[in-house]
């Protein structure tokens, strides 16, 4: 069989990658993005909302279908077990879950919505190719994985290297956990989130372990929800503290409008380094 595989996923998509594998174990041909490759049956994994129209196949999942029922769901079982096909998007790097949950269920995420049921524990060698020295952790949230050290031993023991891509949760932090990232060799800087202001004594909690391990870093950032539910001064207030413990904001506007727009290309450029306090930058800027 001709199999074509569609998506819009910018680096990788492991869903396709696992249904690669087992067509190609079945001796079938697979193609990556060639839409006019002629093919016996078509897969398409959509990861943006506004791409949903783009795709024309037999068979269509990923994050944009998670409002569609039947589109959603997991793979099969014998697919989901198999070792991605890392050659499909030319990977030098393992990819996969330890751990596939996120408990917190915050409005503004759609991983609750994702119709997945996987809530156990996996070791890395079901996905880690051992010809290969760094892995990338897809995890929602690493550290609400009660078997957690054992993903952090089996990449020490492997001597393997670490690709930072989802982040991990400030709140959860404690000398052990906060000791695990500073033990771990991470190719990219570590990158954590401050979503809710109510969240504010955990994350000063987080962020004061940091600078206890000597993890302070302008490489090492925190993402910030902006345009949600918090105000001006609010997003003005968690970047200050975040710069003050000597990382960077990131911050992530929840819709485009002028001001999440503005704030977040003030905070990018900067500008608030050369300055006495942030909000003073920002009203310098915004003048």
């Amino acid at each position: 069989m001709r199999i074509s595989l569609l998506t819009d996923a910018p680096k990788h998509n492991l869903a396709l990658m696992k249904i690669s594998a087992w067509h190609k174990s079945n001796g079938d041909d697979v193609m990556l993005n060639a839409p006019i490759f002629q093919a016996d049956y078509t897969y398409a994994s959509v990861l943006f909302e506004k791409n949903t129209s783009l795709f024309h196949a037999d068979e269509y999942g990923g994050p944009a279908m998670s409002n569609n029922p039947g589109d959603d769901g997991p793979l099969p079982k014998d697919f989901e077990l198999l070792r991605p096909d890392y050659t499909l998007f030319g990977l030098n790097y393992s990819l996969g879950y330890s751990y596939r949950p996120c408990s917190n269920s915050c409005a503004f995420c759609k991983v609750p919505k994702f119709n997945n049921p996987d809530i156990d524990h996996h070791s890395i060698w079901e996905f880690h190719d051992p010809t290969m020295d760094t892995i990338c952790l897809l995890n929602n949230n690493t550290f609400q994985d009660p078997q957690w050290k054992d993903t952090f031993q089996e990449i020490w023991d492997a001597d393997l290297f670490v690709i930072d891509e989802n982040g991990y949760d400030l709140r959860l932090l404690d000398d052990e956990k906060t000791d695990a990232l500073h033990r771990t060799q991470f190719k990219t800087p570590l990158h954590f989130a401050w979503d809710r202001i109510a969240d504010e004594p955990l994350i000063r909690n987080g962020l004061e372990l940091l600078t206890k391990h000597k993890m302070r870093s302008t490489a090492n950032g925190v993402y910030v929800l902006i345009g949600f539910n918090t105000t001006e001064e609010e997003d003005l207030h968690r970047c200050q503290i975040i710069h003050d413990h000597g990382l960077t904001p990131y911050p992530m506007p929840y819709v485009r409008t002028e001001y999440t727009k503005r704030f977040k290309r003030f905070i990018n450029l900067h500008y608030y380094r050369q300055s006495e306090t942030i909000e003073k930058a920002w009203k310098e800027y915004a003048a």
